[in-house]
């Protein structure tokens, strides 16, 4: 009767680890499209920004990010990420800089470090209607208690 139980149970607990982890794989965004940056209801304490726009496609755990960055002061950059999504590192090739990206929920995370040796993280999520996409920046390495609060309507 013991043994029954015991498997009843492994069956039952195996069972709802696995309905976990399928709607964990629910919650991942869809970021694919075209973002442009929303300066009025964004919040830059770090960043100056005048310009952003970013195309994102993901598929098959791997995510590609182009950015077309205005800096302040007028400076132009572009910024292209080659990534999975699994948390293992890739190199920037526009900046030097090394990258991993990887699922918090419904939250895409990027951690950042950059030649010089700054850290930042990126925390993307969309609008419950999909239209928008913040993404939050933080200093890691020096530590900052100032966040960026980006907003980018899809275009």
């Amino acid at each position: 009767m013991r043994r029954l139980l015991t498997s009843s149970f492994v069956v039952v607990f195996s069972g709802v680890l696995c309905g976990y982890a399928v709607a964990q794989d629910d919650t991942k965004p869809d970021l694919t499209g075209t973002w442009q940056l929303d300066a009025a209801k964004s919040e830059m304490r770090l960043s100056r920004f005048s310009g952003l726009k970013m195309v994102i496609a993901e598929k098959d755990g791997k995510i590609n990010i182009n950015e077309d960055e205005i800096l302040g002061g007028g400076k132009e950059r572009k910024v292209v990420y080659d990534c999975t999504t699994d948390g293992k590192d890739c190199m920037v090739k526009s900046t030097g800089a090394k990258a991993s990206f990887w699922y918090n929920g419904p939250m895409l995370v990027n951690m950042e470090t950059e030649k010089k040796g700054d850290v930042f993280r990126y925390r993307m999520s969309l609008s419950p209607n999909a239209k928008e996409l913040t993404v939050e920046i933080s200093s890691l390495v020096p530590a900052s208690d100032k966040v960026d609060k980006l907003v980018l309507a899809k275009q």
